[in-house]
């Protein structure tokens, strides 16, 4: 890639203006993070490789063998990882754990799990924990639970 910005963890060094994009610049057109972590990202393509992202806003996001807390992307791809929330028009992912996965197609591999997923069509072998029929009967269960502890006061 020679557009890219590549962050290593080679050191001490304090982040550069290069690397920590502001509000006001364009995002960088391609990111790579190689063993290291960065809080917030905006970016077109972003590759992690056993590295950590916070909060990441990109076209398309691969991960493997690292970790996001909340990722929104077009295409995202997370192997080999763990993430809180993703929301994602396409994601596929294996041999992961997600808490929460919002997308329009989630392809769950081999040895992934997921807490919950809300999709419209959801493929692979991986299972989520809670699917929306699931999440459905939770929310009315919880909601009567509720209602008769309100009456019983």
């Amino acid at each position: 890639m020679t557009d890219a910005t590549d962050l290593t963890t080679a050191g001490p060094e304090e982040p550069t203006a290069a690397t920590v994009p502001s509000s006001e610049a364009a995002p960088p057109p391609d990111t790579t993070v190689d063993r290291g972590a960065i809080g917030a990202l905006r970016a077109r393509d972003v590759d992690v490789s056993m590295g950590a992202i916070g909060v990441v806003r990109a076209e398309r996001v691969s991960v493997e063998l690292g970790a996001v807390g909340v990722a929104a992307a077009r295409d995202l791809r997370l192997s080999a990882g763990g993430a809180g929330l993703l929301a994602a028009g396409e994601a596929h992912v294996e041999q992961a754990g997600i808490r929460t996965i919002l997308a329009q197609r989630v392809t769950l591999g081999r040895g992934a799990f997921a807490g919950v997923v809300l999709t419209l069509r959801a493929d692979g072998p991986g299972r989520p924990l809670l699917d929306w029929r699931g999440g459905l009967a939770a929310g009315g269960i919880l909601a009567l639970v509720m209602l008769l502890f309100r009456r019983s006061r």
